[in-house]
């Protein structure tokens, strides 16, 4: 290769580099999901009581390793419209080692008992657009 067409490769390579980092750089960048927001299940509270979420993000309850009772997650009532109602309750009770995470993709306010101990337990969120 003769050292003039060497020095062509090169400058080629070269420009077509600066291109691709320019486009990286223009480029948007992309959404990482978010955390899920934690909710902790203890003994007769949801803590937080109230939360406010983007619509998309996660709310993950987790039980807590103190509890003594059992308890379950249940949406008492959820925004006009809102489809699958059943999957944003658990299926089951648990008094400890437990999760339940859903993401809500509805705006709209939900409200969420315990339903062993429903005048105790209760939670409010509410999914903005």
């Amino acid at each position: 290769m003769t050292r003039a067409l060497k020095l062509l490769a090169v400058a080629v390579a070269a420009l077509a580099l600066s291109g691709a980092v320019a486009t990286a750089a223009n480029a948007p960048a992309q959404k990482t999901k978010s955390k899920p927001k934690e909710v902790t299940v203890a003994d007769f509270y949801f803590g937080p009581e109230k939360l406010t979420l983007k619509k998309g993000q996660s709310v993950n309850w987790v039980w807590a390793e103190s509890n003594t009772y059992p308890h379950d997650v249940h949406l008492k009532s959820g925004p006009k419209g809102l489809k699958g109602k059943a999957s944003y309750s658990t299926k089951t009770t648990a008094v400890t080692s437990a999760e339940f995470e859903k993401t809500f993709t509805t705006p709209g306010t939900y409200h969420f008992i315990c339903t062993i101990h429903p005048t105790l337990m209760h939670m409010t969120i509410v999914v903005k657009k």
